[in-house]
């Protein structure tokens, strides 16, 4: 099968294996435990080794923040890469020599979308992640969030955000929006599994004068809940005030406070 007949519509990397009794077999009568090792393996040529599953989680995050139309390059340079700008630039000429972008014409390896395989493989990625990642909101609903703008009188931006705290059910780690007093604020709690009886408790929260400041970081926040969960790992490890300049250093790097 030509490669390029495998990437169509939104199916996955590698629906075209053959599943035997005990592995997974390709076209070249090769076998493989997973879909995850056929790829790692058979299609990118890395050696069967222990940390796999850390760079395959890795390569969903990076994919998944290509993918995300309001994900600026620099957000991911910062988020996922710690500011690193040489790892970031190796990472993302990588990505195009691999075929995972498209860089046809002039279009640079640093600001290129993702090709047909490089969703292919996102979407493999997603299927196969394993339990303890969360699944996210669709895809809609966050876009809407996205698309009603930063207007404080916008209804469209409260029913986005309303839609949006629907979907995020129970999550490991939930950033919300709350009241207390006169405050209006942005909490974020986290599971505590220390006690016999696992119990929510609040890692993180930010007071704000009125509610159109706090709605427009809430909306930022909500077009990143794919890494809501790193951040409250981040939290843990760091404290609040690691995890407020974090966030702060995302805000500058998206332009978010430009205006």
């Amino acid at each position: 099968m030509a490669g390029s007949a495998r990437h169509v519509g939104d199916l996955p990397w590698g629906w075209w294996l053959r599943a035997g009794e005990s592995a997974l077999e390709d076209e070249d009568g090769r076998t493989w435990r997973t879909v995850r090792d056929a790829f790692w393996q058979g299609r990118l040529g890395f050696p069967d080794i222990h940390f796999a599953e850390e760079q395959h989680e890795l390569l969903l995050r990076v994919l998944t923040g290509i993918d995300a139309r309001w994900l600026a390059g620099d957000e991911r340079k910062h988020d996922l890469f710690a500011g690193d700008m040489m790892t970031w630039r190796f990472y993302q000429c990588w990505l195009s020599s691999v075929g995972l972008l498209e860089t046809g014409g002039r279009v640079s390896a640093l600001e290129a979308p993702l090709s047909a395989e490089g969703r292919s493989v996102m979407l493999m990625l997603q299927a196969t992640r394993q339990p303890e990642w969360e699944d996210v909101p669709l895809a809609d609903v966050v876009d809407a969030i996205a698309s009603a703008g930063a207007d404080a009188a916008s209804e469209a931006r409260e029913r986005a955000l309303r839609a949006f705290e629907r979907e995020i059910g129970l999550r490991r780690h939930v950033f919300a929006r709350e009241r207390v007093g006169r405050q209006h604020l942005i909490t974020l709690t986290g599971i505590s599994t220390s006690a016999r009886m696992p119990t929510r408790r609040v890692m993180w929260s930010q007071a704000f004068a009125d509610e159109r400041h706090r709605d427009d970081l809430f909306a930022w926040l909500a077009q990143h809940v794919d890494r809501w969960d790193d951040w409250g790992r981040l939290a843990y490890r760091r404290g609040a005030d690691g995890l407020t300049s974090h966030l702060f250093m995302l805000v500058i790097a998206a332009g978010a406070l430009s205006s």
